[in-house]
């Protein structure tokens, strides 16, 4: 059946798209209210075809990712044979933005319905939660608009805290213990734009991570592929491109944030910062920039999916994501560090304390991720030593 839907950014109207409500596709696309409040980049506002694909990518995107390890078995507890399905249902919201959908002929409120206010699951108590999803999610609830690999899930704590649970999905089940690892480095280097994470266990003793949204019901997390699409930067380098964005919106500090991304990406070897994992913190009602979001999302790193069979085919660089494909080329980026001080002994402290408690790892694995990260240490020091010479001799 065709239905008309509407596409709103908090109680803001922004697009008008026709949906088959049995199939849950997209069919055509209305009108289009409200250019400044799309979720997505559009190269010609007119261009109602492109549009489309966007928004279609928009909204099975905000879903839960077809590689996810646990869909199945979410497809089967909510009987569903479509994630889009679970999407429509609980309006498209999650805990991250404050865009949502519904049927046109709704009379529907934002303040009512969004999951910063209002209670979404069961409220959870104690210290033992489960990323799993269970029967005490409920049809509205925003673990349905949750992306990633991971099994995740959105709990609403004692407190009445917006908290994110996170397993793995590997062998060593080592993404816990790696978003902790990281939280705590930046905590060393003072670096305060970070979200922290804590590491907990299952009844079962499965590790996962947990920690608050960087979200409220005033501001949002907006990533950077938005950021980027916001204007056609041609030849130019996409670092030089997202900087000079931000300037222009009023975060001053842009490059002093990202290049701590940069250098804890490479120390860590982190495989996962593409352009959804780092962005901005925007106001939502007047559309004013605030910040760059706090760093996040760290597990997918220190050799997360390696075992006894391959870890020696592992090498000081990794993949980067952000502003090309190498960790180690984007160093030559950045600028010197003022905030690293010689800690590599700290770092690897850290990276030790921690790979200790997890019981799944074996020593050889251990002492294999130890000594890259002691030798991506080196090279880290012989990078920002060069830019100490360059800055004090110009060349």
């Amino acid at each position: 059946m065709r239905k008309e839907y509407i596409l709103k950014h908090k109680n803001n109207e922004v697009i008008y798209f026709d949906m088959d409500n049995e199939k849950y596709k997209l069919l055509s696309i209305g009108n289009i209210v409200n250019y400044n409040r799309l979720p997505f980049s559009l190269e010609y506002k007119d261009n109602l075809i492109e549009c489309a694909v966007q928004l279609n990518a928009w909204i099975r995107g905000r879903g839960l990712s077809e590689s996810r390890k646990d869909l199945n078995d979410i497809k089967k507890l909510f009987n569903t044979d479509d994630e889009c399905k679970l999407i429509v249902q609980s309006y498209g919201m999650n805990v991250t933005d404050h865009y949502w959908i519904h049927e046109s002929e709704e009379n529907l409120k934002w303040e009512n319905l969004n999951c910063f206010e209002n209670i979404f699951d069961e409220i959870k108590i104690g210290n033992n939660n489960d990323p799993t999803l269970d029967k005490g999610v409920k049809e509205k609830s925003p673990n349905f608009c949750v992306d990633g690999s991971i099994q995740k899930r959105w709990i609403i704590n004692e407190k009445g805290e917006r908290v994110l649970l996170k397993g793995s999905r590997y062998e060593m089940m080592q993404e816990p213990f790696n978003e902790v690892i990281a939280a705590k480095i930046l905590e060393e280097f003072g670096i305060k734009n970070h979200v922290g994470y804590s590491l907990k266990r299952t009844d079962n003793n499965l590790p996962y991570s947990e920690c608050l949204t960087m979200s409220d019901k005033y501001n949002e997390y907006i990533n950077a592929k938005w950021v980027i699409g916001l204007e056609n930067y041609g030849m130019k380098y996409v670092y030089d491109h997202y900087i000079d964005i931000c300037k222009r919106n009023n975060i001053t500090d842009v490059k002093e944030r990202i290049d701590e991304m940069i250098a804890l990406d490479f120390l860590i070897g982190n495989e996962d910062r593409h352009k959804g994992n780092y962005g901005i913190i925007r106001n939502s009602e007047n559309l004013e920039w605030i910040k760059i979001a706090p760093l996040f999302d760290n597990g997918n790193s220190l050799f997360f999916d390696r075992n006894k069979d391959n870890i020696y085919d592992c090498g000081i660089d990794s993949l980067g994501k952000a502003f090309g494909n190498s960790n180690r080329l984007q160093l030559d980026i950045i600028d010197y560090p003022e905030w690293y001080n010689n800690k590599g002994k700290k770092i690897i402290d850290i990276i030790e304390h921690y790979l200790k408690y997890n019981e799944r790892m074996i020593d050889v694995v251990r002492d294999k991720i130890i000594d890259i990260s002691k030798k991506r240490i080196d090279v880290f020091e012989n990078v920002i030593k060069q830019k100490i010479n360059k800055n004090v001799t110009g060349f």
